[in-house]
């Protein structure tokens, strides 16, 4: 009799007593993974910063405008590492201090996302910084700083802490809305500079950056998440989200202070600031001098073949032409095309139609050599933009036109 007393009790404690010790299990095994992303997260930040560290920009002012926007990343880069490694090493989240992770995750993110965005203007503006923009990055953290520190050395009597935080998280995502609204301005200037200034494709060059300002953007909504929440799954598939957006920006930073980009931007930038802006009331009459003038320039240049050539900028044109740059840049804007790269590629596409009414028996990539194209998918592109069709559609209607 008692000994099935003894098991009916031992029965339901086990019952009782079962589900927590899962749930338990479920936390610990929570704290784990997320412990191991910290660690993972930390690894991959200190190898970023170290890429950057060891990577040598290019001589010259373009040498000297990437270095400077390279210091500044890697000083973003090694903060996130700093954040990183004190999660991982310190165990807030394992020991239950989350208020003390959450106030290492803001003044430790917060300046990081101010030097890389400090860097991602560096690129946008030739190296140039405004004091506006050290001043306002440092203000917005300062208040962060004196509103954490208020409420969590006080214990909460002055300020509660969750409102302190809330605060903190405000104020970083203001800061994080006032680099991204000028990155994006910054960007449509430089798209604009530099199909006024080459041949190339401006959103080929600088559509990483355009992504990369997009994705801190998209940051500013994860902040709050990678900030506050609990959870450890949203919490991880956020951190994780940010750790992606970094390493895309790093990496893709990596590769155009190697290549040939980073000279075209900067020359562009520079040569939209000299641009001479005033229109001379004789070219906008189509029968004055200098229209005549730009116009009998324009035809010989074109009768050289020299708008064939591949990776021309303007200033090549009007020093074939023997004409100033602005004569050319006002002509220009007077025709459907306005910029310089789609005026470029308006007349290679013509050239492009008679290559191939001519050739039909030239594949793509041969007619995009000959006309200038950098490359044939490049061609391609112009070619359906410009026409409203593909090269071979056209090469199709051209020979049911000519049965």
């Amino acid at each position: 009799m008692i000994s099935s007393e003894v098991q009916f009790i031992w029965t339901n404690f086990a019952l009782e007593i079962t589900p927590k010790q899962t749930n338990v299990n479920k936390n610990k095994n929570k704290t784990v993974n997320i412990r191991e992303f910290q660690l993972c997260a930390f690894v991959i930040m200190a190898l970023l910063a170290s890429s950057l560290v060891i990577t040598t920009g290019r001589t010259g002012r373009a040498g000297h405008i990437y270095n400077k926007a390279q210091r500044l990343l890697t000083a973003g880069i090694v903060l996130l590492a700093i954040q990183f490694g004190l999660q991982y090493f310190c165990k807030f989240r394992s020991n239950g201090q989350i208020a003390e992770s959450i106030l290492f995750n803001i003044l430790f993110i917060q300046p990081a996302a101010w030097f890389i965005n400090l860097s991602v203007l560096c690129i946008l503006r030739n190296g140039q910084i405004y004091p506006r923009e050290k001043a306002t990055g440092f203000i917005f953290y300062l208040i962060s700083i004196a509103v954490l520190s208020i409420s969590y050395f006080t214990d909460g009597s002055l300020l509660d802490l969750h409102v302190a935080e809330i605060v903190a998280s405000a104020t970083y995502g203001m800061m994080l809305l006032f680099f991204n609204l000028q990155e994006l301005y910054l960007i449509r200037h430089i798209n604009k500079a530099i199909d006024n200034y080459s041949d190339s494709n401006s959103l080929e060059l600088t559509r990483w950056i355009k992504v990369s300002v997009s994705l801190l953007i998209l940051l500013v909504l994860f902040s709050p998440i990678t900030i506050f929440f609990e959870d450890s799954i949203i919490l991880m598939s956020s951190a994780m989200l940010t750790v992606i957006f970094i390493y895309y920006y790093v990496f893709n930073f990596i590769c155009f202070g190697i290549s040939e980009n980073a000279n075209m931007i900067y020359q562009a930038n520079e040569e939209e600031e000299k641009e001479e802006i005033s229109l001379p009331a004789q070219l906008k009459d189509e029968k004055g001098k200098n229209y005549q003038r730009v116009e009998e320039a324009l035809k010989q240049w074109m009768e050289r073949r020299g708008h064939l050539k591949t990776g021309i900028t303007i200033q090549d044109a009007v020093d074939e032409m023997q004409i100033p740059r602005y004569l050319l840049t006002q002509w220009i804007k007077n025709t459907e095309y306005e910029v310089f790269s789609r005026w470029i590629a308006h007349l290679r596409v013509e050239e492009a139609k008679l290559l191939m009414t001519e050739h039909p028996e030239y594949s793509n990539e041969a007619v995009a050599m000959e006309c200038g194209f950098s490359s044939r998918s490049y061609f391609q592109k112009v070619f359906r933009d410009l026409t409203g069709m593909t090269p071979m559609e056209f090469q199709s209607q051209c020979n049911s036109n000519g049965k």
